[in-house]
């Protein structure tokens, strides 16, 4: 009887992981081929697979890695085994943070098992330091592929939103997402989940046109229009059976979310968070947003929706409550002006203040942005019988409260009583005053109160020693 050694294999489980943005050399199937060589040829038993296909390595959380750990590595009562076998580095994970991949190999090394990367052999023991500097390299490098992709991804879909295209993402409430040809010409309406074929088309949003989108305009006109409150509107809504994404009832914060959007007014919008390489998102400044306005058609026009943003910002009672503490301190200041000047022009104390309490004056906390600055100017049914009044610009967070003033019409009114204000509109230029001029346009409207109401002539004779 022949006296045969029975060769003894050692015995590993092997871990593939294969993403979308890898090349083809990384498919599973090219290294599935190399470990197996790898084990032929160091007598190695691969007694089971874990694979991640079309999975990141930016996070542990991948099915086939938690199987690996879960199921065999931590599993006491698996099969025993001694290795590990991975293709290369960047096959473990392209952790942004090297102490994660680092973390995962010792967990291995703490219940017995050795992470094997074939693609460089087994770790020289008669060298190790030199070992563990090389993979802290190619760590680093794996993790610096991944960034390095981002950036490109990132800088491309700049390029494509500063023209006004979608890059990515979902369309809003009452929108769909439109396929443009070569030739920027609208192809069709592409269906959820739906993606481009051919690169150089482009992908913009449109207004569907349909039950959704006049549930949009339905809301802009019920809480500008009406003047209904938010959760009213939900409400209001509701009990149509209405309903919002996904067949979701509304909620007040699906109604803000409506009336905010700049999507509706044709203003694409693109960078608003970061939130690249898996890590933790965060909210970008307005500042680093890439906006184009009039980028497709608008579903809501632009006077509402800004009426719309002038009313929601006070329905917040911390900006409602900052904001009347401002305007009444600006008051304050201004009629104490005002009653300064007019006693140093002669007229009594009494006089003063009787001028001061008829003035049409009006004031508006300035909301800012960084594209653009409005104000909100609301007047009296007894002020329309004037035929102007003063605006006054007050600011919430200075010690200066006024900064810049406004000489407009009573007919500059819409019929519901309040005047938008654009620093980029017409009307701003036209109606602002320097302040150099703002004693002849006070003199202005002290003469415009004699003539409104002539019972001054008689009682305040001096009026016409002022000189107006």
């Amino acid at each position: 009887m022949f006296n045969i050694t029975q060769q003894i294999f050692k015995k590993a489980i092997a871990y593939y992981r294969h993403s979308a943005e890898d090349k083809q050399e990384n498919s599973v199937a090219i290294q599935r081929s190399h470990v197996e060589r790898f084990a032929f040829e160091n007598d190695i038993a691969i007694i089971h697979e874990e694979v991640d296909e079309g999975v990141s390595g930016l996070l542990a959380n991948r099915p086939g890695f938690e199987r690996l750990f879960d199921n065999w590595i931590k599993n006491f009562n698996a099969p025993h085994f001694e290795y590990v076998l991975v293709y290369d580095v960047s096959r473990w994970g392209r952790f942004q943070d090297q102490d994660q991949a680092g973390h995962y190999v010792y967990l291995c090394k703490k219940h017995g098992k050795e992470v094997v990367y074939v693609s460089r052999g087994f770790v020289d023991v008669n060298n190790q330091l030199f070992s563990s500097l090389e993979i802290s390299i190619q760590r680093y490098m794996a993790a610096e592929y991944s960034r390095q992709l981002s950036e490109k991804v990132f800088y491309g879909c700049i390029k494509v939103s500063e023209q006004g295209y979608s890059a990515g993402g979902m369309a809003v409430y009452g929108m769909a997402r439109q396929l443009l040809d070569v030739n920027k010409k609208p192809i069709r309406i592409l269906s959820a989940g739906e993606h481009k074929q051919i690169a150089n088309e482009r992908v913009s949003f449109t207004p569907k046109n349909d039950e959704t989108t006049e549930t949009v305009r339905e809301i802009f006109d019920l809480f500008v229009t009406e003047r209904l409150a938010i959760s009213e509107i939900a409400s209001h809504l509701n009990q149509r059976k209405i309903f919002s994404t996904n067949k979701k009832q509304w909620d007040k914060s699906k109604i803000i979310k409506i009336l905010t959007d700049e999507t509706y007014i044709g203003t694409r919008i693109y960078n608003k968070t970061w939130g690249r390489l898996k890590q933790k998102s965060y909210r970008n400044p307005r500042s680093e947003w890439v906006v184009v306005a009039d980028a497709f058609e608008a579903t809501i026009n632009k006077d509402i929706f800004k009426k719309a943003q002038e009313k929601i910002y006070w329905t917040f009672p911390s900006n409602w409550r900052k904001g009347i503490n401002a305007v009444k301190k600006a008051r304050k200041n201004i009629n104490n002006d005002i009653r300064k000047w007019l006693l140093n022009k002669g007229a009594t104390e009494f006089e003063a203040d009787e001028l001061v309490s008829e003035l049409p004056i009006l004031f508006s906390v300035k909301l800012e942005n960084k594209i653009n600055s409005y104000w909100c100017f609301l007047i009296s049914e007894k002020m329309r019988n004037c035929d102007n009044v003063l605006g006054i610009s007050v600011l919430m967070e200075s010690k200066k409260r006024t900064n810049e003033f406004f000489m407009f019409s009573t007919k500059d009114f819409t019929s519901t009583n309040f005047l938008i204000l654009s620093e980029n509109s017409q009307l701003y230029h036209e109606t602002k005053i320097e302040t150099q001029n703002l004693e002849k346009v006070l003199g202005n409207l002290v003469q415009q109160l004699r003539n409104f109401k002539p019972w001054y002539k008689f009682k305040y004779i001096f009026i016409d020693g002022f000189g107006f």
